[in-house]
């Protein structure tokens, strides 16, 4: 596959037909003869600080920023799922890689409320812009999960206690999925899980 980059943003044929494929019903977590994608396409280099962010990126709040979602359990209220969407160059990680490994391991319940992606807002108590701007961060299990809280709850919608299940699955063993766990911030932010660093 052929990756080019244009105005600063890395663009890739397979990123656009999985977007394609995952708008109807049938998304990611329910497809047949899944494995994992480690390809330098699904998990590319993670980018650090503002400046590599954007030219991963792009603009923050563009049509691009959402142009992916995928079916998360337990993502609108505990027990009721529905979509997360999220930057379309995630889609082969989040809506292949993430979710399906989810489904797979049959822990979709370790799943809790809420489960959230893009949107165009600044960060808590900031001026500045969260990467949720950009698409390349989703929160998950954030009800048990609170901003400032210096621990995570790995209580699942069926409150069987799942340990760090979801956060190993966003950060991924070697090589990785490679998502940045904001329990490490210094002001902690257990249920946020990022697509870069620095920043």
């Amino acid at each position: 596959m052929t990756v080019r980059s244009t105005g600063g943003l890395r663009w890739g044929l397979a990123a656009s037909l999985l977007v394609v494929a995952m708008a109807g019903p049938a998304v990611a977590g329910h497809m047949q003869g899944w494995r994992h994608d480690h390809s330098s396409s699904a998990i590319f280099p993670r980018p650090h600080g503002y400046s590599a962010m954007v030219n991963t990126f792009g603009n923050r709040c563009t049509s691009w920023a959402q142009q992916s979602r995928t079916w998360f359990p337990s993502a609108q209220a505990r027990g009721q799922g529905g979509y997360v969407v999220y930057h379309g160059l995630l889609a082969r990680n989040v809506g292949g890689n993430i979710r399906n490994h989810i489904n797979a391991d049959h822990r979709n319940k370790a799943v809790d409320y809420g489960v959230y992606g893009y949107l165009c807002r600044q960060m808590t108590g900031s001026s500045n812009w969260s990467v949720h701007a950009w698409g390349a961060a989703v929160d998950t299990n954030t009800d048990r999960n609170p901003r400032g809280q210096g621990h995570w709850d790995g209580r699942g919608s069926d409150w069987v206690n799942y340990g760090k299940y979801i956060p190993n699955i966003w950060k991924g063993p070697n090589p990785g999925h490679r998502f940045y766990w904001g329990l490490q911030f210094s002001y902690p932010d257990p249920h946020h899980f990022q697509y870069v660093t620095g920043y």
